[in-house]
């Protein structure tokens, strides 16, 4: 049975009703806070005073928030790209799975991990590389009929895992390399999942910073890249400064319900074309535990205009931010706290950006490298039933599976031969 449209009439009618009045209170916050941004532009003392404010106030397990690595970038003030290095390797790895089907015939995940070495300003081809690995039960006694032996997240964790491990693996073997070497992420470098028990949790994030720790050691730079980041870490910082009587501090930082803005959209009415913020050092207890391990993976960002548009800054006012594909930029404080390698950073990203519009291009490639499709899983998963049925193990999907393929009137998803 197809779905009836018709019947969202008027469903689709409100909804768009309530993002056109989500977008005007964006506007009109984005204006407040840009104002209040330049009021404060230099204004270290006060700043340092609302973020000890609301540390004291606000209840941490809400409390996100940005303060400014350094003192001499004003924070109204974009920093436009700089020329990028003649000499560059940018090292980009990327993850895809297949996810464990308990209806499936077989119990296995599989994780494949793209690589795309990108010889900026040397005229060579890049080099590519993928690293495909099956995940099987090794052990029936681990298996319960509920939990046959696989998470989803945990497969997921596994392969962020895979993504840093290769990254730190490849700019080990670039060492030397001419200019300078920048490993890439197509994620956030402040990891920390939110899945398991504590202890789990803690080994996770272990082997994360052990990875962010042997890049460091390379002596290569890394960066992690977050298209349309959803953070609200400099509009909390700002929200320190308001003089308003009633501030509840105690929920400050708190997710609003709702279509609240964000750093992201205040930021597509400041930055320009390949213009970035200033730098922030972002302030969490996750943060502060990668800070404790080692000060040099304190995970520091900015945000970045990546996309190309020339519209100017004070165009129409409803249309402001319109092609503008503002990013977060996260790097670790080795990189932050050098100037010149933040240039090499933002330079060389922006540079990507040219080759595909508002997108590195290197990270796209990896994904390209990295992503498995129906046929590769369905091909796959047919020379698992061929393995299975020469050594003797006879396997079928689950009554369930087999109904809904049937129901649905096309081909089960595998065909065993």
């Amino acid at each position: 049975m197809t779905l009836e449209l018709d019947r969202l009439t008027a469903d689709l009618e409100q909804m768009a009703t309530a993002a056109a009045a989500n977008y005007q209170a964006q506007l009109r916050r984005a204006e407040q806070l840009r104002r209040l941004l330049a009021d404060h532009a230099t204004d270290w003392a006060g700043i340092r005073a609302g973020l000890q404010m609301a540390t004291e106030k606000a209840d941490e397990k809400f409390f996100r928030a940005a303060a400014p690595l350094s003192e001499d970038e004003p924070l109204d003030v974009p920093v436009p790209a700089p020329a990028p290095p003649q000499q560059a390797t940018i090292i980009v790895t990327d993850g895809s799975q297949i996810m464990p089907d308990r209806h499936a015939a077989y119990l296995y995940y599989l994780i494949n991990i793209g690589v795309m070495v990108y010889h900026h300003g040397g005229g060579g081809a890049p080099d590519i590389h993928t690293a495909p690995r099956l995940f099987y039960p090794q052990i029936v006694d681990d298996m319960t009929d509920d939990n046959p032996g696989f998470d989803q997240s945990q497969v997921t964790i596994e392969r962020d895992k895979a993504e840093i491990e290769t990254l730190a693996n490849f700019a080990d073997a670039y060492r030397g390399a001419t200019g300078h070497v920048l490993g890439l992420l197509d994620q956030r470098l402040l990891y920390w999942p939110m899945v398991g028990e504590r202890g789990a949790s803690e080994t996770v994030v272990a082997n994360w910073t052990q990875a962010m720790r042997l890049i460091h050691e390379t002596g290569a730079l890394l960066a992690g890249y977050i298209d349309r980041p959803g953070k609200r870490s400099v509009v909390t910082m700002l929200q320190t400064l308001l003089d308003e009587p009633d501030f509840d501090w105690r929920a400050l930082g708190k997710r609003p319900v709702g279509n609240e803005l964000t750093d992201a959209a205040l930021y597509a009415t400041l930055l320009g074309p390949g213009e970035r913020s200033p730098v922030f050092v972002d302030i969490s207890p996750a943060n502060r535990r990668f800070a404790e391990e080692d000060p040099n993976i304190e995970v520091c960002f900015f945000y970045l205009n990546a996309g190309v548009s020339n519209r100017p800054l004070e165009a129409d006012p409803d249309q402001r931010g319109e092609a503008r594909a503002i990013a977060r930029v996260d790097i670790p404080r080795w990189v932050a706290e050098d100037k010149a390698a933040v240039g090499v950073v933002h330079s060389l990203i922006y540079d990507q950006c040219h080759i595909q519009l508002n997108y590195p291009y290197a990270l796209s490639r990896a994904d390209e490298l990295a992503v498995v499709g129906h046929d590769d899983e369905a091909n796959l998963g047919a020379m698992i039933g061929l393995a299975m049925q020469r050594a003797g193990v006879p396997g079928t999907e689950s009554a369930k599976q087999s109904g809904k393929a049937a129901a649905r009137g096309g081909r089960t998803r595998h065909t065993m031969r």
